[in-house]
């Protein structure tokens, strides 16, 4: 009977959560935890007996069908990254993560169901289901969440927009990708009834000719938007700075009374807006994320990227599971008197 009342508490749980703080990587994990939840609510309060048994049957199927077709994705845009940018780590991480985690799921049903292998090997096999498990938890809470997050509605009426750098062409002139976000923010800017600052974002790289912020700002001005209109912030080189620099710029032309009433929108890559968003939250900037279309192939590879960077603030979660896993190694080999 217990079952039926979890669905109710981690959704009461998530939504006070995502009341007080949108950009919290818990939500996520509070939004992962209600939906599996209710799933097994749902089979559990089942009166039919062979509707259970069809239900149950289906998710059985669907989970592995689902992560083969994510499998075949990840590879197809592995694939299509290097083509298109080269044979570099970033553009390999979908199809390494994608051979890591079907390795690691046949290393550990051979490893368990064989009687002969070694006892070490069993353990080990123990460990990495444990953390696949831990793996799949949150890279799908956090995908789930990314795109909630992505797609609330957002009021437009600001102050301020961020437009986040994102490298810049041999002869200093804006990637496509970095082009998307301007004209993303030009969007915004319109909206806002053509009111709002915007800060373009970003410093000079060693291999770049002109921040990327000047490239940034000329571009906006080649799409007829006043100068007086466009703030530079051309110190910041990663996406914490971006909110740092960002948020010390709008504090020196605010005062006190203003920077409690200001709005801002910061605009980046939609596979990026979440994590700015947490960012923008320890700086303590108030604004919402938008963000610009990314090309399919370069997403996989781009949001692997976002996960690693968000889970390395929680590091202590598979740390305890391990010692966890090290404590049950021990208690199961200790020889009894």
């Amino acid at each position: 009977m217990v079952i039926k009342f979890f669905p109710l508490f981690f959704g009461i749980v998530f939504i006070i959560s995502f009341i007080r703080e949108k950009r919290r990587f818990r939500n996520a994990v509070y939004l992962l935890f209600f939906l599996c939840s209710a799933v097994i609510a749902v089979l559990y309060c089942t009166r039919n007996a062979a509707a259970t048994t069809i239900m149950s049957a289906l998710l059985l199927l669907l989970v592995p069908l689902g992560i083969l077709a994510v499998s075949i994705l990840f590879i197809a845009a592995g694939v299509q990254s290097i083509r298109r940018e080269g044979l570099r780590l970033p553009n390999c991480l979908s199809i390494l993560l994608v051979l890591a985690v079907w390795g690691g799921s046949f290393f550990s049903l051979y490893a368990i169901s064989n009687p002969y292998i070694n006892t070490i090997w069993a353990y080990l096999a123990v460990l990495v289901i444990i953390m696949l498990c831990y793996l799949g938890f949150t890279f799908t809470a956090l995908f789930l969440y990314s795109l909630l997050y992505r797609y609330m509605p957002k009021n437009m009426d600001c102050d301020f927009i961020i437009v986040h750098g994102a490298g810049l062409l041999k002869s200093g002139d804006v990637t496509p990708l970095l082009a998307g976000r301007l004209d993303k923010g030009i969007d915004v800017f319109h909206k806002s009834g053509d009111r709002a600052r915007i800060i373009v974002s970003g410093g000079q790289g060693a291999d770049e000719v002109v921040s990327e912020a000047f490239a940034m700002k000329k571009y906006l001005l080649e799409k007829e938007i006043p100068e007086h209109c466009i703030l530079m912030e051309d110190r910041s080189t990663t996406t914490y700075e971006n909110m740092l620099y960002c948020k010390e710029l709008i504090d020196q032309i605010t005062d006190a009374e203003e920077r409690t009433d200001y709005r801002c929108i910061f605009v980046t890559s939609d596979y990026h807006v979440f994590r700015t968003g947490t960012y923008a939250r320890r700086v303590g900037l108030k604004g919402e994320g938008v963000g610009s279309r990314t090309s399919g192939y370069y997403y996989p590879n781009a949001f692997i990227r976002e996960y690693a960077a968000i889970m390395v603030r929680f590091k202590f979660v598979p740390i305890v599971l391990f010692l966890i896993w090290a404590a049950g190694v021990y208690m199961s080999t200790r020889p009894y008197n």
